[in-house]
């Protein structure tokens, strides 16, 4: 529980950090592979969304025009509820290809 509360700390302050740029966290269990992102529209926090991919869908879970940290809290939260469900997750930058997950 302290491992999974210190990520989703950690996740919240990384997003802040690097607001600007889109995140992207892959999640896989077995052969199964989730994506979560949180998409900027601009050069500031919001607008943003967090989007969620399985299997070839993609939908728009969340979405805020004026609150500052909503769509990172809500990406940070459905990340520890997938390690929380026995997944395993990695955020992926821009620069890097998908790679394997660490054990959480």
């Amino acid at each position: 529980m302290k491992t999974t509360l210190f990520l989703l700390i950690f996740t919240v302050i990384a997003y802040s950090a690097f607001a600007t740029e889109n995140t992207r966290t892959v999640c896989t269990h077995g052969d199964q592979q989730r994506v979560i992102e949180v998409i900027y529209s601009g050069e500031t926090l919001v607008p943003c969304a967090v989007q969620y991919t399985k299997d070839t869908s993609t939908e728009t879970l969340w979405q805020a025009q004026s609150e500052e940290g909503y769509c990172e809290e809500k990406a940070a939260a459905l990340v520890g509820k997938h390690i929380g469900w026995g997944w395993q997750c990695a955020e992926v930058t821009s620069q890097q290809a998908p790679a394997q997950p660490e054990a959480q």
